[in-house]
């Protein structure tokens, strides 16, 4: 599952190698903006895994600061430390290993001065950096599944992690969270048995919880009520349904893209009406709850199951094309679906939507390169006779060379 990737437009048509690269480079430009991760995209940044650091480093050690952090010529702030013992990294497990005096002591890289106890990683390129430790946290650390470890004492890696998502101490609740947020979809719904549907229940009633978790416990709501009858929901899809249809007090609904992805995955094509009576599709809809649904869709897609299909993603994308703020986007979005139906419909945006958005120009322009059918090579020659400065600028703000060969 949320640091982002782009995903390119895998475009299939027989055209010339000209008009070819002109498509990929389209496609490219527009959807580097709104890609989906192969990672959560409703989890929002977070902080490189301690597993992930362990399984980069050379050397793993525990120590103690000497001295306050001092910024060098680059701005980068070191600091002295003593070295206690080394972790060493063993099948088994890792333990630790007493370093017998006299060792020098190494200079660190850390964000910022602390004393006391320090996790110490030797990476490549960087040196040594450290950061603040307290016993629960190098407990934490010694106990952690290796990055690359994908059953741990008979459980799915990411299932032991799921206990300390709500540990007191915030690094290691913060370290476990990453874990899951930089995940594929595919081990967080197979690590989601570990979660008790009154835990997550709790969290997504829980609207001071961060945007992002609230957001995570939605996914994990839909995976554990997929399958459940329309006349007998789960207790996780009438939490759902309550999170998407109460009234809020302002116009910012905490998580709710994971909150409607989740409940796609939950009811599928079902949770099409309750969406619709919540108005999402209308154009005076809450920009922001409607941004939230067009995210969903996008992850519904990436991660197609047996929950709602590609088909009725792009459809149920299609609603939302008209919507002004969301229009462009749309279009690059059914450009990646790659949807060729709605030709006829996003052209005729052109001198509509077109003429009081300077981006929906360039992104038709893009839509119809990658178009495979000839139908889309006529569409353009119609768009540059019937303004060719327009037409030029549109192009132009594309950042493709508009290929001579083309009609």
């Amino acid at each position: 599952m949320i640091g982002l990737q782009n995903v390119m437009l895998s475009i299939t048509r027989v055209l010339s190698d000209s008009v070819l690269r002109s498509a990929y480079s389209t496609l490219f430009l527009l959807t580097s903006l709104t890609s989906i991760s192969s990672a959560c995209p409703f989890c929002g940044p977070v902080e490189t895994p301690l597993s992930y650091s362990i399984a980069r480093s050379s050397d793993l050690a525990i120590g103690e600061s000497l001295t306050e952090a001092v910024a060098n010529r680059q701005g980068q702030r070191r600091q002295s430390f003593s070295l206690l013992s080394r972790i060493l990294l063993a099948s088994s497990g890792k333990q630790t290993l007493s370093i017998e005096p006299p060792v020098p002591p190494v200079e660190a890289a850390v964000e910022t001065s602390f004393s006391g106890t320090a996790l110490l990683f030797n990476l490549p390129a960087v040196g040594w950096t450290a950061r603040a430790a307290d016993e629960m946290l190098l407990g934490y650390v010694l106990q952690t599944p290796l990055f690359k470890q994908k059953i741990f004492k008979k459980k799915n890696r990411l299932e032991w992690f799921a206990q300390w998502l709500d540990h007191p101490n915030s690094a290691i609740s913060t370290d476990a969270y990453a874990e899951f947020a930089l995940a594929p979809f595919q081990e967080v719904r197979d690590s989601a048995h570990a979660f008790s549907p009154e835990g997550v229940i709790d969290h997504l009633n829980d609207l001071s919880l961060q945007p992002q978790r609230r957001g995570f416990y939605g996914i994990v709501a839909g995976v554990l009520a997929h399958g459940s009858s329309k006349e007998d929901p789960s207790s996780c899809t009438k939490a759902l349904i309550r999170a998407i249809t109460e009234q809020q007090s302002n116009d910012f609904q905490v998580g709710l893209d994971g909150i409607i992805a989740g409940l796609f995955i939950a009811l599928g094509e079902r949770a099409l009406p309750i969406l619709e009576r919540q108005g999402l599709f209308e154009n005076d809809a809450s920009p922001v709850d409607q941004r939230h649904l067009l995210q969903a869709l996008r992850f519904c897609w990436e991660y197609p199951s047996d929950t709602i299909p590609r088909t009725e993603v792009t459809v149920i994308t299609r609603r939302v094309l008209t919507v002004p703020h969301l229009t462009r986007e749309v279009i690059v979005d059914l450009s990646r679906y790659q949807d060729w139906n709605s030709r006829n419909q996003i052209v005729a945006m052109w001198d509509t939507l077109g003429a009081d958005d300077p981006l929906i120009r360039p992104a038709i322009v893009g839509y119809l390169l990658a178009c495979p059918t000839e139908k889309s090579a006529s569409l353009l020659a119609q768009l540059r006779d019937k303004n060719m400065e327009l037409f030029d600028k549109a192009r132009q703000a594309a950042a493709i060379p508009f290929p001579a060969a083309a009609p």
